[in-house]
C-alpha cells in the first residue's frame, strides 16, 4: 500500500515539476530562404564637455577661451534584406537594399575670452550614394568571406569596400540551444555591429555654423566604427529571461550587459584630417592622440524563435570619451607644440526595429 501511495504521489506531482522545468527554445538565425525583413537602427548620442586644457609650447596660454559645449548626434540605417538562400547559420545570398542612410548632428557651444562671450550652434547633416543602392553578399566558401557586387544598380565598387553582411546581430546570439534562465558570454567584437551598424557607410558629412572653432571635430566623433576599430576590452553577457508573445509571435527575450573600455591610438585619422584642412605654407605633425572610450549599457534584444530573426532591440547607458593629444606647428620657419586634453560624457541609446 505503502508503495502505491508513494506511486500515486508522484504521478500527482508531476504535471508541476514539468510546470518549472526552464522552457528551451531554438535561439538562432533561421530565416526561411526568399523571406525578407526591413530593419531600422537608430543610434542617438549626447555628450557634454566636462574639461579642456591645452598647453603651447609647454606652457598654459593665458589667452586660452573658457569653453562649454553639448554635442547631439543621431545616426539611422534603415536595409531591407532578402534572404535568398541561408546555409550554416549565415546567408548564403543576401540582396540588402539600402533604404535610409542618415546622420545629423547639433553643436551648441559657448565661448568666454576677454571679457566677451560668444554663443554658436553648429548643426551638420550627413548622407551616402548607398543610400536607394541594391547590393548582393555572396558567401564564397573557398575564400571564407562574402563577395559583393551590386544588384539591378550600377555603382562605384569603392562603395563596395567594408561593408559589413551581418546587420541582424547574430554575435549576440547563443552557440548552443538555451533555455529559460542560461546566461552566456558575447564576443566583444560583434558589439560594434550594434554601435555602428553596416561597416562603412561612406557617409559624409557637412557642417554648416561652425566658426569659432576649438574642442573635438565633430566629424571625428561621428564615426563610431572607426573610434572603436576591433580593440574593444570589457565584458558583455547575454541571458534568457523569458518568453512572451509580441505582436502575434513568440519572442525570446535576451537581457543584454555590456561594459567597454577601450584606448587607442588614432594619430594617423587625425593627421589625414588636419593634412587636408592645414593653410598653405604651415606644416603640423602629430606626435599623438590617445582616445579612452568607455561604455556601460543594458538593453534587451527581443527574437523572433519561428522566423530565427530579429524582432526588436533597445539598450541605453552612460558613455565617456578622453582624448590626450600633442602636435607640432611649423609656420614658416617658426615652431610651436600644442597639448590639448578633454573629456566628454553623456548617453548614448540604440534601437532596432523590423517590419
Amino acid at each position: 500500500m505503502k508503495h502505491s501511495k508513494t506511486l500515486l504521489a508522484i504521478a500527482l506531482g508531476a504535471p508541476a515539476l514539468f510546470a518549472f522545468t526552464p522552457k528551451a527554445a531554438s535561439v538562432k538565425f533561421s530565416p526561411a530562404d526568399g523571406s525578407t525583413l526591413t530593419k531600422t537602427f537608430t543610434n542617438t548620442v549626447k555628450f557634454g564637455l566636462d574639461d579642456m586644457s591645452m598647453l603651447m609650447n609647454g606652457e598654459e596660454n593665458p589667452m586660452m577661451p573658457q569653453m562649454e559645449m553639448d554635442m547631439t548626434m543621431t545616426h539611422i540605417v534603415t536595409v531591407s534584406d532578402e534572404y535568398v538562400s541561408v546555409k550554416d547559420g549565415r546567408p548564403a545570398k543576401l540582396k540588402r537594399s539600402y533604404d535610409t542612410i542618415s546622420q545629423d548632428m547639433e553643436v551648441d557651444m559657448t565661448v568666454e575670452a576677454m571679457g566677451q562671450t560668444n554663443d554658436e550652434t553648429a548643426t551638420g547633416s550627413g548622407s551616402s550614394e548607398l543610400e536607394g543602392k541594391t547590393i548582393t553578399f555572396a558567401w564564397d566558401g573557398d575564400a571564407d568571406e562574402y563577395k559583393l557586387s551590386f544588384g539591378d544598380d550600377e555603382g562605384d565598387d569603392e562603395l563596395l569596400e567594408n561593408l559589413i553582411e551581418d546587420m541582424d546581430l547574430r554575435g549576440l546570439l547563443p552557440e548552443d540551444e538555451v533555455s529559460e534562465g542560461d546566461s552566456w558570454d558575447i564576443e566583444l567584437s560583434g558589439l560594434v555591429d550594434i554601435l555602428a551598424p553596416g561597416g562603412d557607410l561612406k557617409i559624409d558629412i557637412e557642417m554648416d555654423g561652425q566658426e569659432m572653432g576649438g574642442g573635438p571635430d565633430p566629424t571625428m566623433m561621428a564615426d563610431m566604427r572607426e573610434m572603436l576599430a576591433d580593440m574593444l576590452e570589457g565584458e558583455a553577457t547575454a541571458k534568457f529571461a523569458e518568453t512572451r508573445e509580441v505582436d502575434g509571435a513568440e519572442v525570446a527575450v535576451i537581457e543584454l550587459s555590456i561594459e567597454i573600455d577601450t584606448a587607442r591610438d588614432m594619430s594617423d585619422l587625425i593627421e589625414e584630417m588636419i593634412a587636408e584642412e592645414a593653410p598653405e605654407g604651415v606644416d603640423m605633425n602629430i606626435d599623438r592622440v590617445d582616445v579612452e572610450f568607455a561604455l556601460e549599457t543594458k538593453g534587451q534584444m527581443l527574437w523572433n524563435i519561428k522566423a530565427g530573426v530579429i524582432h526588436s532591440l533597445e539598450l541605453e547607458g552612460e558613455a565617456a570619451v578622453a582624448m590626450d593629444m600633442e602636435m607640432g606647428m611649423d609656420m614658416g620657419g617658426q615652431e610651436m607644440s600644442f597639448e590639448m586634453s578633454m573629456d566628454m560624457s553623456g548617453t548614448m541609446k540604440t534601437t532596432v526595429a523590423t517590419e
